[in-house]
């Protein structure tokens, strides 16, 4: 019931997700290293994944918060990064993915004993600290079905994460610059985008 709850605020249901979920046309288990398949074969069929999810509109339109279809490019670039010894299921766990607000993380956190549900808590940052707080949930039909993320985040760790996004994510920057950022945040020095910029600027001199 809790879960029934939690995604119709948002417009979902777990009717809505196994809908949106797309069933993998290679007869093996995602929960296989990629290097267990054929690259060429598993490419299309991530691509036609996207392609699915494209033509999702008629679903898609009538739920509350934002989502994000991964590009064709984006999706291969992580097969690069992550070949050989990662879950497929893993890698390609983001290919539709929604973002959500929340008051606090105790519900979401509450869904690691759902079935078809898996929690990543990053409410004390990743193991590899970048500062980024959140809780992820993964949806998935079983393991022969791709899976559909769910991002939630609070207000408050919402507004540090759009900021790291637009100024450290992809940039190249050291994890330690987000984790220590983060702090400056939690201290009450980063109130602004502006405010962001500048400790942005005396972190990376030392200062």
């Amino acid at each position: 019931m809790e879960t029934v709850r939690l995604l119709e605020k948002d417009g979902l249901s777990i009717e809505t997700l196994t809908a949106l979920s797309y069933k993998t046309t290679l007869d093996k288990s995602l929960k296989r290293n990629l290097h267990q398949f054929d690259k060429d074969s598993l490419l299309k069929d991530v691509d036609e994944v996207i392609s699915f999810l494209d033509n999702q509109g008629d679903l898609l339109e009538n739920i509350a918060i934002d989502y994000r279809i991964k590009s064709e490019q984006s999706a291969h670039h992580k097969y690069d990064r992550y070949y050989p010894d990662t879950l497929t299921e893993k890698v390609f766990n983001d290919l539709l993915g929604f973002r959500s607000l929340c008051d606090s993380y105790s519900d979401i956190l509450a869904l690691s004993e759902e079935m078809n549900f898996r929690v990543a808590d990053m409410t004390k940052g990743k193991s590899n600290d970048d500062g980024y707080r959140g809780v992820h949930l993964y949806f998935q039909v079983d393991h022969y079905h791709y899976p559909i993320e769910l991002q939630y985040n609070t207000y408050y760790d919402r507004q540090f994460n759009n900021w790291l996004h637009s100024f450290l994510y992809k940039k190249g920057y050291d994890n330690s610059i987000g984790k220590r950022m983060r702090q400056e945040y939690e201290l009450g020095n980063i109130k602004t985008d502006i405010d962001f910029e500048e400790v942005l600027k005396n972190v990376l001199s030392g200062c």
